[in-house]
C-alpha cells in the first residue's frame, strides 16, 4: 500500500507515520509526502476554510497511491471563549472516491496573539514572533504555538496525530 501526505512537514510526515503504524492495513505502507498547495492561504480563519484546505491537500496528494492525506492547521470562531478564536487541525483522508475527516482538540488562541492576528493580520506563527513567544522562523515544524504556550505539554505534533487518529475511525 501507498499513502501520500500532501505535505512534506517534518511535523505532519512524523505524526502521519507513527499513527499509521498502529494500523494492521498500513503497517506496511509507503509513506511520502509531497507539496501541494492547500487553496486556502497559510492561515485559514474559520473552520470551513480550515476543512476545505485539508480537503484539498488531500485530493491534490492523490498520485499514484491508495489512501492520500491532507493536514490543514486552522483557527474557528467558538462563542463564550476569551478571545472567540479556537485553534485546531483538521485531517483529511482520501481513497479516491471517499473523504474521511478528523479533528484535533482545540485551544483558545491568547488575547494578546489574537490581537496581532486580527488588527496586523498575521497567521498565528507571525504573531507569535511579534509578540515575543518565539523567534523561531517556522514553529509549526517544532512543537508549535501550543509547545510554547503549554511549555510541551501538549505539541502540534500530538495535534497531527489526534486529527489523524480520529479521521481514521470512519474510514476502515
Amino acid at each position: 500500500m501507498r499513502v501520500v501526505l500532501g505535505s512534506q512537514n517534518a511535523c505532519k510526515m512524523q505524526s502521519t507515520r507513527e499513527v499509521l503504524a498502529q494500523y494492521p492495513q498500513f503497517a506496511d505502507a509507503e509513506i511520502v509526502g509531497i507539496e501541494v498547495d492547500s487553496g486556502v492561504g497559510e492561515q485559514p480563519m474559520n473552520l470551513d476554510a480550515t476543512i476545505e484546505g485539508a480537503i484539498n491537500r488531500a485530493k491534490a496528494a492523490f498520485k499514484e497511491c491508495d489512501v492520500s492525506i491532507g493536514i490543514e492547521a486552522g483557527a474557528m470562531q467558538v462563542a463564550r471563549t476569551k478571545t472567540g478564536v479556537v485553534k485546531i487541525e483538521v485531517c483529511a483522508i482520501f481513497n479516491g472516491q471517499e473523504i474521511s475527516l478528523g479533528f484535533s482538540m482545540g485551544f483558545v488562541v491568547p488575547e494578546d496573539l489574537h490581537k496581532l492576528m486580527v488588527e496586523q493580520g498575521l497567521h498565528l506563527s507571525e504573531a507569535a514572533r511579534v509578540a515575543g513567544y518565539t523567534n523561531h522562523p517556522k514553529i509549526g515544524t517544532e512543537g508549535g504555538i501550543i509547545g510554547i504556550l503549554t511549555g510541551g505539554r501538549m505539541t502540534r505534533y500530538d495535534m497531527c496525530k489526534q486529527a489523524l487518529t480520529t479521521a481514521l475511525i470512519h474510514f476502515r
